[in-house]
């Protein structure tokens, strides 16, 4: 394939990764359960964040914004810290920590050319060493034995695999087929380097020997462009995300594209899909393992000008008419509802929605308010399969009393059912679909949760209703609550 083409795609994506390519929207940082696939987001930016790095000891998770690197804890998130990386206000989301966590390797575009270069500093932040004299330099690996860094570099008009040592000196090409091969990263025992290349014609997974030999393809997709392998810190699985064929030239890795990440063994073999987002370049650029290997943490994404539940209305009896409102610069819904209640074998309530097929995770911050009429006023997230008010339906019922519910009906006019959590008086909620699997989890804000509350198997269509709801349990009174912080992770 035309070396030149390759070399103009290229160019475009790492532009993409540069400070001259302004992005807008929503930030979903997530964490995913690589043995079942629950999702648990961790926390949303109302800007752009890119490429989790999850540091040796478990305690932060590394992202790029705005040139910038931060830090936040994925346990117990808070207000991200900035590291301090000096002159390099300019990094793209090509970073990573050496594998005994006391440095950082980055990306950093330089001034005077515009360039991308690696540059390595201490892991608690200090002034950047320049590693890379030529440019354009992209990162991506570092040997477990701190010796060696591995970049995607261009030089002479096409992108192949380098490594260079940690303390700088003379690059080594690895790589020199035809186009684009990208994404080096070592395997924790230091025998491989996994890498993508497009010299077969699509984006494929490949691993070649440290040294450069036996460079073999472990991808064989005939329908998706395979991007950025990442291996577990316990050397037995890969990750990768995979864009859709007809979606994006092989070549390049966008934003804001609807994306999978997959899993296979570090041996080779089939891959299973891990989850569906929509995301790209950001989403899982680094290496994001958790240090035991059963998590990852990634960065799904929303538009700025996504108002997620556009629609509302009353549903079943109600006397008093609901309302809600959105707070776009404060991202918050404000519901008022009345309804006699939601229960037995009918329901009544105000219900912000929007259709959506397939699965998901909504989350979002809950609060009452004041002190209402009756104790069992209940608001919540709803999943139904049309807006009758009898409708088999699954839905998160936090009461006024503080009691937390998962509760359901399985077939439409069939009386409700309830699975009671542990949990009083949440401030925090969140409702995954996986197919026919409804998992609840609730907690307060600034915690984050380390198992679910309740999980319910229910035969719902793959369209369904999905939104937020307010019932009063007292049809002559209008009760409110505000729900703030809503993320809709599909």
């Amino acid at each position: 394939m035309n070396k030149f083409i390759f070399s103009v795609v290229c160019l475009l994506c790492a532009l993409s990764t540069s400070l001259a390519q302004p992005r807008k929207g929503s930030s979903i940082l997530e964490i995913i359960n690589v043995a079942n696939g629950n999702r648990t987001v961790v926390k949303e930016f109302p800007y752009i964040i890119e490429a989790p790095n999850w540091t040796p000891d478990g305690k932060w998770l590394i992202f790029n914004s705005r040139g910038k690197l931060y830090k936040i804890s994925p346990d117990k998130p808070g207000e991200p810290q900035e590291i301090n990386t000096g002159f390099a206000t300019a990094c793209n989301n090509d970073h990573l920590h050496s594998f005994d966590g006391k440095q950082i390797a980055i990306s950093h575009v330089t001034q005077e050319d515009r360039k991308s270069r690696v540059y390595t500093l201490p892991i608690g932040g200090g002034n950047p060493k320049l590693i890379t004299q030529l440019a354009p330099s992209y990162l991506h690996g570092w040997s477990p034995d701190g010796k060696f860094l591995a970049f995607c570099g261009e030089r002479n008009g096409n992108y192949d695999v380098y490594v260079i040592p940690a303390t700088g000196g003379a690059e080594v090409r690895l790589t020199d087929a035809e186009g684009l091969d990208d994404g080096p990263e070592y395997s924790p025992d230091g025998k491989y380097i996994w890498f993508n290349s497009v010299r077969t014609g699509l984006m494929q997974v490949w691993r070649m020997k440290a040294n450069g030999t036996e460079q073999t393809q472990m991808t064989f997709h005939e329908d998706r462009n395979s991007w950025f392998p990442h291996v577990s810190p316990n050397g037995k699985q890969v990750v990768y995300i995979c864009y859709n064929k007809g979606d994006v030239a092989p070549g390049a890795h966008p934003a804001n594209k609807n994306v999978e990440l997959k899993l296979m063994p570090a041996t080779g073999g089939e891959s299973r899909l891990l989850t569906k987002l929509f995301g790209g370049q950001g989403t899982l650029n680094v290496n994001s393992w958790s240090p035991k290997s059963d998590r990852l943490a990634f960065v799904s994404y929303r538009l700025d000008d996504e108002q997620i539940f556009a629609r509302s209305t009353d549903i079943g009896d109600c006397a008093l008419a609901g309302s809600t409102v959105f707070d776009k610069p404060r991202g918050q819904y404000t519901i008022s509802g009345s309804g006699a209640n939601m229960w037995g074998v009918i329901d009544a309530f105000q219900y912000a929605w929007t259709e959506h097929q397939g699965d998901f995770t909504l989350v979002t911050d809950i609060a009452f308010e004041g002190k209402g009429v009756n104790a069992h006023r209940k608001i919540g997230i709803r999943v139904s399969e049309s807006l009758d008010p009898n409708a088999a339906c699954i839905y998160i019922a936090i009461h006024g009393d503080g009691l937390t519910a998962l509760q359901y009906r399985e077939k439409k006019g069939e009386i409700t059912k309830s699975s009671v959590s542990e949990n009083k008086a949440p401030t925090r909620i969140q409702l995954t679909r996986k197919g026919n699997n409804f998992i609840m989890k609730t907690w307060s804000v600034g915690q984050v949760p380390e198992k679910s509350d309740a999980e319910v198997i229910l035969e719902l269509p793959a369209k369904c209703f999905v939104g937020l709801y307010v019932c009063s349990h007292d049809n002559k009174v209008l009760e409110t609550a505000h729900f703030s912080n809503v993320v809709f992770a599909k």
